[in-house]
């Protein structure tokens, strides 16, 4: 902490929120209206923001203002600060425990999390949790931007700039498998196999097309030399459905392992022999920002993730189980 400018303690919370105005209006004078301020007095909020940073945050032009790279950065960093802030305020306005508010995807929540909730005895933890499931992209932009203490599930790192991803600390925690499934009842279930080609002419529930699992699936057909299936229905990332209109309307579906043990699949889902469809493992690790590491109750259910994934911190995940 000892190499941070002075300048930035006599920072203010409007400063903060100046570079979020400034890459929404792309004009110091627009930004200027929104604040109710001159626009002299706007550009001295940002020089004197530039000056605490000691590096350039905004490109202004005859076209208008632009945030650099480093002043893209620096609003990632101050939403999330931002963010985190507004929810400390909120909590200190009740007295109820601190909220944790954990993203995740939806195949997360039949087994790891609630596994991870009873390790820990969330209901005598002293903390209340809030989860919310989405894909990817979605959950991980909202960590980025504060809303969002940690998140549970799959990552995509590929499609995340590097300075983003320097922002965040994250745990591997275990792997498991996309599985082709149809119910008891499908006249492919029972098979010894089946091939990509005979798979591709069969009705199919797919998640939605901006989900990575849809990727995985298309990239896995298009290995095979075969186009990838039209689905009959789009579910947008849960699972839950695509069990259900398996076992209701007969379509074949791709599913996370884990989906098939639980209680709502039961006996009437059945996964599929595919051996020339190879569907790459998902990952799941635990992710948080770094601003948070000192947070308690993060590193609670990061230490319950890891107890029922069988892992000590720096520990391998096992291998996914085919």
């Amino acid at each position: 902490m000892s190499n941070l400018s002075p300048h930035l303690d006599h920072l203010r919370l409007r400063q903060l929120r100046l570079l979020e105005l400034i890459d929404r209006h792309r004009s110091l004078r627009a930004v200027g209206k929104a604040l109710n301020l001159t626009q002299p007095a706007v550009s001295q909020m940002l020089k004197d923001l530039e000056f605490a940073f000691g590096t350039t945050l905004v490109d202004r032009s005859v076209r208008g203002a632009a945030l650099t790279p480093v002043g893209r950065v620096a609003l990632q960093r101050a939403r999330a600060g931002l963010a985190i802030f507004d929810n400390l305020a909120a909590d200190l306005g009740t007295d109820a425990p601190a909220v944790l508010r954990v993203g995740t995807n939806p195949a997360s929540l039949f087994q790891l999390i609630p596994s991870a909730l009873h390790r820990l005895e969330a209901q005598r933890a002293g903390i209340r949790f809030r989860l919310e499931a989405g894909t990817v992209g979605n959950m991980m932009s909202r960590l980025l931007d504060g809303e969002l203490d940690c998140y549970v599930g799959r990552v995509d790192w590929a499609a995340m700039p590097a300075p983003m991803a320097d922002l965040l600390r994250f745990e591997p925690l275990t792997e498991t498998d996309l599985v082709v499934a149809c119910s008891v009842d499908h006249p492919l279930a029972g098979r010894a196999e089946v091939s990509a080609t005979e798979l591709a002419q069969w009705p199919w529930a797919l998640p939605s097309g901006d989900t990575n699992n849809r990727g995985s699936i298309e990239t896995a057909f298009r290995n095979c030399g075969v186009p990838a299936p039209l689905p009959v229905v789009e579910v947008s990332a849960d699972p839950t459905s695509q069990l259900i209109l398996a076992q209701e309307v007969e379509l074949l579906i791709c599913v996370p392992r884990v989906v098939l043990g639980s209680q709502l699949a039961g006996e009437r889902i059945v996964p599929l022999a595919t051996p020339d469809l190879f569907l790459s493992p998902i990952r799941i690790c635990f992710v948080a920002l770094r601003e948070l590491d000192d947070l308690p109750s993060l590193h609670l259910l990061r230490d319950a993730l890891l107890d029922v994934c069988g892992l000590g911190r720096g520990d391998t995940p096992p291998p996914a189980t085919r």
